[in-house]
């Protein structure tokens, strides 16, 4: 079995720091929402199929329209790390300062094109818009988003492919929904557009929802304990360690469904905090 501790702890310090400003904001933001709990709604046969037909042809659309859904996706991802931010240093600062420093992040990542500004933004948009759904979701239903993704992903994936497809006209468009993450600590710097041309030998990249989802399950329980939160979200931690031995060993590097091991322990993990 191999195992590289240097592209581990890039994958572990992303995940791990997205995690913890994502629990604690949920936390901190808990009572603004209190009132807003969502039931987990009853899922059929029929539902399920809707929703994965929807994304396939969601995705065939994308690939059809490389030119136009590259700026619109481009823009989403802009809006995703403004709105994330703000969310984020809401739960830190007073308005309207969380309003200045979001949309500072937003230049930043707009202007600055290295791995570095990329992640930073990636790492704030998405702890900042999955703690709001967390905090805003039972955690039976963050359970039941878990499962479903996760074979979703699966699918899409491994039988499907529409997904493999989906990443590489992001990836080409610019619009990387993920972590670009270095194999050395050293390259974080890099422009995007070099990363992106030595994907597996230099980086890989962590699909946004690969965090996202898991961290939606810890932020809907810090609204009632934040120790169950933090359990669930070092249990998720154990996840990425399964997936990155997973990809390390596997033959050839072919991407791979990241979110089934991670949602599985992040899962197990849920279950421990019923438990005790």
């Amino acid at each position: 079995m191999v195992i590289k501790p240097k592209l581990f702890f890039n994958e572990l310090a992303l995940f791990a720091a997205t995690m913890i400003l994502g629990v604690f904001s949920a936390y901190s933001n808990a009572y603004l929402i209190e009132n807003t709990i969502i039931e987990p709604p009853s899922f059929s046969w029929d539902s399920i199929t809707v929703f994965l037909v929807f994304f396939v042809i969601f995705s065939l659309i994308l690939m059809r329209f490389k030119k136009l859904s590259g700026f619109f996706l481009r823009i989403f991802l802009i809006v995703v790390v403004f709105s994330g931010s703000q969310i984020l240093f809401g739960s830190a600062v007073a308005s309207p300062w969380e309003l200045f420093l979001a949309l500072f992040i937003a230049i930043v990542f707009l202007i600055f094109h290295n791995v570095w500004s990329h992640n930073v933004g990636i790492m704030l948009g998405v702890a900042g818009v999955s703690s709001l759904l967390g905090a805003m979701i039972s955690p039976q239903y963050a359970v039941i988003l878990l499962v479903l993704l996760s074979f979703y992903d699966i699918a899409a994936v491994y039988w499907t492919k529409h997904m493999v497809y989906l990443a590489k006209g992001m990836i080409e468009s610019g619009a990387i929904f993920g972590f670009i993450i270095p194999f050395d600590m050293k390259d974080i710097f890099y422009h995007k557009e070099e990363a992106r041309q030595h994907l597996g030998s230099k980086f890989m990249i962590l699909g946004s929802g690969d965090i996202g989802l898991p961290l939606v399950l810890a932020s809907s329980l810090a609204v009632v304990s934040i120790s169950q939160a933090l359990v669930v979200a070092l249990f998720s931690l154990g996840g990425l360690f399964l997936t990155h031995i997973l990809f390390i060993n596997q033959e050839g590097r072919k991407p791979m469904a990241a979110l089934p091991p991670i949602a599985t322990l992040t899962i197990i993990g849920y279950v421990v905090t019923q438990l005790l």
